[in-house]
């Protein structure tokens, strides 16, 4: 049985949690505590003004992209990491060829096109450039390393200056 224990005494609030075959009363925190810094972060993170809800294509959910990276399907498109300018990046901004930088490193991202919660077009918006600063403004939280290492093409360098 589980209960909340949320008297003024209490703080953080808790849950109890009653294991009803041995009467064992365990008290909980909640997770993320009400007034903790994960809601506060969330609840301060402007969002777009006509952000509106995009309906994803069957098969194209945040399980089917996990599938699909644990598939051994070549996701990058390249045969080696390399080193990329933003004169490099500039020649994969369509549809069917999308790359971003995100953190110094280069990312392959058509695949993830239809996967993305935002929707193609949201996510066309950083293809062909460093798309860093509109990654931290609208997804801070999310682990990019992680949820497209299957897609990580190089890292982006300096432009050469002739001189």
């Amino acid at each position: 049985m589980v209960t909340l224990a949320d008297d003024e005494d209490t703080n953080p609030p808790k849950l109890n949690l009653t294991n009803p075959q041995n009467q064992t009363t365990l008290d909980v925190p909640i997770f993320p505590a009400r007034d903790g810094p994960q809601r506060l972060v969330a609840a301060a993170t402007k969002q777009p003004k006509n952000r509106q809800k995009v309906r994803l294509e069957p098969g194209h959910s945040p399980l089917d992209w996990a599938k699909l990276c644990s598939s051994g399907k070549d996701l990058r498109g390249v045969t080696q990491l390399s080193r990329y300018t933003l004169d490099d990046l500039k020649k994969h901004k369509t549809e069917d060829d999308a790359w971003t930088a995100i953190h110094g490193k280069v990312y392959n991202i058509t695949p993830y096109l239809k996967f993305h919660p935002g929707g193609v077009r949201d996510l066309m918006r950083c293809a062909g450039r460093d798309g860093t600063k509109l990654f931290m403004l609208t997804h801070s939280w999310v682990n990019v390393d992680f949820l497209l290492e299957k897609c990580l093409v190089g890292f982006l360098v300096p432009s050469s200056v002739d001189g």
